[in-house]
């Protein structure tokens, strides 16, 4: 690695100024995309400026009919964020699924927006809710459409010498409805194969100024404008999601790569469409996160465990293919099991010392219909369970989890420390 100068501003116009002054610098908030390149020798800068102590980009602000949001806000702090849950909630949800949490506690939003990659998880979701760039430069400040803001891979319409100071998000009203979802290898540490974000009004059950954008497949995030009329103004069904979401694909131009052919990548657009469009409708039922911390605890927001990130398993109603209409309508009728049943079974596996305690470490247990977390913590013999935490479908959930037949289960004891 080359040597630079590190300079250090503290707001962002004095990033601006020491741009200016130094033509061959760079900026570095987390360094988690521009120390890689730098390391590789992709990029050699004069200088490298720190914006991590510029207090006027950091900070998540409430100014009425939209949230501020600083362009060096942490992905963690995003996700986290109380007021960005309650006022653009899929923001925080996109943010949560982004890398690995050191990469989230490091990664910044601007630093996503920058990287102008299409496989960035923020990006969807700020063009799905409309969401403005605000840019400075010498010349004073300006605001971009999240939409036009984005050229192509790695290019953007950020002028040289600008710097990215934030984005505007209009605040979610109370009709509004939401969802995120993204295909990757893994649950984490993954770029995306696709992903797609929805943002929509919802009043008695008619969808209205509905937005889903497609993540990383194609050279920016699209719109699926074909898709969006097709649902415009309609009384929502699983049935007319399965028979309009095929729309999606006509948006999408994806290439073959490491990570997908293009006919799996086409595919899994309209999968993933299906679903996010279907959580947000009916987040109740597919257990849909909304809270920042069901959001961190689970590690990223996900629809129906079934089906997760990775290969799509056959759940009904998430199924592609002439089969996905008749699926998808006894989806929105029918629960996934047989309810006339009394009784669930599940499968249980304890790790550590909780396998000492119940007595085995893999088990198979018949509960009564409608048990909790709670209930199978008290039928296993564990009185105190105050420092047990149970993945459900591999998802952390928690006592007042109602849980279902054929559920997969571990308990163990959360780990702690730095």
């Amino acid at each position: 690695m080359d040597t630079f100068r590190a300079l250090t501003a503290r707001r962002a116009r004095e990033a601006v100024e020491m741009l200016a002054a130094e033509p061959g610098a760079v900026l570095v908030a987390g360094g988690t995309d521009l120390l890689v390149k730098m390391k590789d020798g992709k990029v050699r800068p004069s200088a490298v400026i720190s914006i991590d102590r510029a207090a006027d980009m950091s900070a998540i602000e409430d100014t009425g009919r939209t949230l501020w949001v600083g362009a060096g806000c942490t992905h963690a702090n995003i996700s986290r964020s109380p007021l960005v849950a309650q006022k653009a909630p899929l923001l925080a949800a996109a943010s949560a699924a982004v890398g690995s949490p050191q990469i989230r506690n490091r990664g910044t939003l601007g630093g996503n927006i920058a990287t102008a990659s299409p496989a960035g998880d923020t990006i969807p979701a700020l063009i799905a809710m409309d969401a403005r760039i605000v840019v400075e430069g010498l010349a004073g400040q300006r605001a971009i459409e999240a939409s036009q803001f984005f050229l192509g891979p790695g290019k953007s319409a950020l002028a040289s010498g600008e710097v990215i100071r934030g984005v505007e998000v209009p605040c979610d009203e109370p009709t509004c409805v939401w969802a995120f979802r993204k295909l990757g290898g893994r649950r984490a540490m993954s770029i995306a194969v696709a992903s797609v974000a929805v943002h929509a009004h919802l009043e008695r059950g008619v969808l209205s100024r509905v937005a889903v954008a497609l993540g990383s497949c194609a050279p920016v995030v699209v719109r699926a404008r074909k898709l969006e009329e097709a649902l415009e103004g309609r009384r929502v069904t699983a049935e007319l999601l399965a028979r309009v979401c095929p729309l999606a694909c006509e948006a999408a131009s994806p290439i073959t790569d490491i990570r997908g052919s293009r006919e799996y990548r086409l595919a899994m657009v309209e999968a993933l469409t299906y679903q996010a469009l279907y959580a947000a409708v009916w987040p109740d039922e597919v257990g849909e996160p909304r809270a920042k911390w069901e959001l961190e605890a689970g590690g990223g927001p996900r629809g129906h465990e079934c089906c997760g990130h990775g290969e799509p398993s056959p759940c009904a109603g998430h199924q592609l293919g002439q089969a996905q209409s008749a699926s998808a309508s006894r989806k929105a009728e029918e629960p996934c099991c047989d309810s006339a049943s009394d009784s669930i079974r599940v499968h249980v596996v304890a790790f550590g010392e909780l396998a000492c305690q119940v007595g085995k470490a893999e088990m198979t247990l018949e509960l009564a219909r409608g048990s909790t977390v709670a209930d199978l913590y008290r039928h296993i013999g564990l009185d105190d369970s105050s420092y047990v935490m149970a993945l459900v479908n591999h998802r952390r959930e928690f006592d007042d989890k109602l849980l279902s037949d054929g559920d997969e289960i571990s308990i163990m004891h959360p780990v702690g420390g730095g």
